[in-house]
């Protein structure tokens, strides 16, 4: 298809081949002129440029190159089933993440982008698709001589004209779409829960700013609520489905149907996935996930969504494009161990969960670890982690009462153990029965997304160290803690917690935890065991003083990205350690013989 066959505008094609108007001023939105010079390197240099790219990850440095490099973006549409033969305009394509991904899998795919150095960034990117034409125009003033069946659009009023900037765009968009065809529209929710959490508006960078009506900067970039974005698209195009990407549309773990979301069985899945503050590290102001855990027994996770994902047209269509009630990506993890989760509904009703790999057969063996594709019906119940975590939020709660729910899990896995040479030990396939995914209904214990099986037996008391391991991660991560969960050493807190359902750790047990980790994220992720055993390490002796570290990291990142770059990668190269040290010698003189230690390992681990 030539651009210059379906555009009646005066065009020219530059050395990039990137097609522009002859008179045409672009606009200023940009991540900066050196964000834009690095993504034109590292595309450059690269081999693999598909939206899928792993090569492409190991390039992020900052929240703007994540942006545009991360595999998450593409998660965002790989979950629908659209016609390839469509004829798809993007608006706003940016540098290109999305492009990508459209170039992939449509035949035909016109994208527009404002900014010149962006769109010559976005040919870069889909240089090898000769359906993707790149043109840098305002979009509103290209006089198109076809229709279009999709169309892709993040909402933004940066570059739209008109009095009712939002409302010119829909209109625009119903006059060059087809009668079947359909408006795609990704846009923040006004009044995401992470906003109320304390989260920066993603455009403005203030806090409460959409919540409080834009009023501090008015007419500048907007979003909307639910029940207002709907009115705006009603007016244009009468059928209107609404999708929930979680944690957000810029980064999705999952994307969710409407009635699944309202059914209100999403929750725990949704608490699980934690929301991002764009503008740096979050401050938080209450747990995230026990307030989903709310909203969602209210039925009320719709309105608060961190986004909305908009599927328009101009009346419904008997062909469906989500063919699930949700699909789930997992994360971190090599090419041929990524999977995807559906959730899809029988003919009798009932939901049933399927998780297979992405790419090649769904069996895949590689010594010492398989991995197998697993099936199970939904279950309506919380899992044993959702209970522990709600035990945690209680005051005064001792570790016998907040881990009582997991008595039943350990005299279940003790009758499936063996005994030899007086220690238990379990069949492999038991290795990922940790409480997020174990379940109990009428007294059984069921467990479900059991992917994995080890090579070999397993103690019990590994898997013990697993399952709570795996929980006080999350609950670290989350940032809030119970008094019974406050000991430093985390070495000494999971023995605590064991000895609570009458287990009894030794270091054997601990070392044999620490290797078994070690090798299962070297096989399955990007990370290196040394990384991964000198984390758990860290974790196992001093709980705090890595979090710490995660978060000066996070800081040092966020001003090397941004503010003086050149002094700040000097700091973030020796003024960390002195930090780290500081806080070592302020908190006890061992954690000082720990910052000595890290100075000369630290970069290599993380």
């Amino acid at each position: 298809m030539s651009l210059q066959s379906i555009i009646q505008n005066e065009m020219i094609q530059d050395e990039f081949q990137v097609w522009r108007f002859k008179k045409h001023t672009q606009f200023a939105y940009s991540d900066g002129a050196s964000s834009e010079r690095y993504l034109r390197k590292v595309f450059s240099k690269v081999k693999d440029l598909s939206s899928q790219s792993t090569e492409l990850e190991n390039y992020i440095k900052d929240w703007a190159s994540e942006y545009h490099l991360s595999k998450k973006r593409a998660q965002l549409l790989s979950g629908f089933s659209f016609d390839r033969s469509s004829k798809v305009l993007e608006v706003g394509c940016g540098c290109g993440a999305i492009t990508r991904f459209l170039g992939e899998n449509f035949d035909q795919v016109v994208a527009i982008e404002g900014n010149i150095n962006r769109a010559r960034v976005a040919k870069q990117r889909t240089k090898e698709f000769d359906g993707v034409s790149i043109l840098c125009a305002p979009f509103q003033e290209v006089n198109f001589s076809q229709k279009f069946d999709i169309i892709f659009f993040e909402y933004s009023a940066s570059f739209i004209k008109g009095g009712d900037l939002y409302d010119a765009a829909l209109q625009y968009f119903s006059s060059i779409l087809s009668p079947g065809g359909r408006v795609v529209i990704a846009i923040e929710n006004q009044f995401g829960l992470k906003y109320f959490n304390g989260a920066r508006e993603d455009h403005l960078d203030l806090r409460f700013e959409g919540l409080e009506g834009y009023h501090r900067k008015p007419g500048k970039v907007r979003t909307f609520g639910r029940v207002e974005l709907e009115s705006q698209l009603r007016k244009y195009f009468s059928d209107v489905q609404f999708y929930y990407p979680f944690p957000d549309h810029k980064l999705p773990d999952c994307v969710i149907s409407e009635e699944f979301l309202a059914s209100g069985r999403a929750g725990e899945l949704i608490a699980q996935m934690s929301s991002r503050d764009y503008g740096g590290p979050k401050r938080f102001l209450w747990d995230e996930a026990a307030v989903t855990l709310e909203l969602d027994r209210n039925r009320m996770l719709g309105f608060f969504s961190n986004s909305f994902l908009v599927v328009a047209s101009f009346s419904g269509t008997s062909k469906k494009v989500f063919n699930q009630e949700a699909i789930f990506y997992s994360d971190g993890r090599k090419p041929e161990y990524s999977t995807q989760t559906r959730i899809v509904k029988e003919q009798t009703g009932e939901l049933r969960v399927i998780k297979h790999r992405k790419i090649g057969p769904d069996d895949q063996e590689q010594r010492p670890l398989k991995m197998v594709k697993t099936e199970s019906f939904w279950i309506d119940t919380p899992s044993l982690q959702t209970q522990i975590s709600l035990r945690v939020c209680a005051q005064n709660c001792s570790l016998e009462e907040i881990f009582a729910p997991c008595k039943r899990w350990v005299e279940f896995l003790v009758t499936k153990s063996n005994m030899q040479d007086g220690i238990p030990w379990l069949d492999g396939k038991h290795i990922d029965v940790i409480w997020s995914n174990t379940y109990f209904v009428e007294n059984e214990c069921r467990f479900v997304d059991q992917e994995w099986v080890w090579h070999e037996k397993i103690r019990l008391n590994v898997i013990v160290i697993r399952a709570i391991y795996n929980f006080l991660f999350r609950i670290d991560k989350n940032g809030f803690q119970g008094g019974a969960l406050s000991t430093r050493c985390g070495k000494t807190l999971i023995k605590e917690i064991a000895e609570a359902l009458s287990i009894r750790l030794v270091d054997e047990d601990f070392m044999a935890f620490i290797d078994l980790e070690g090798q299962i994220a070297e096989i399955v992720t990007t990370k290196t065991k040394f990384r991964c055993t000198f984390y758990l390490r860290w974790f196992l002796f001093d709980r705090p003083t890595l979090r710490f570290m995660r978060w000066t990291h996070t800081i040092l990142s966020s001003l090397k990205s941004n503010i003086f770059p050149r002094l700040i990668n000097v700091f973030t190269k020796s003024g960390f350690i002195l930090v780290l040290i500081f806080w070592s010698l302020i908190s006890s003189p061992f954690h000082f013989s720990l910052a000595i230690f890290s100075k000369s390992v630290i970069f290599r681990a993380l």
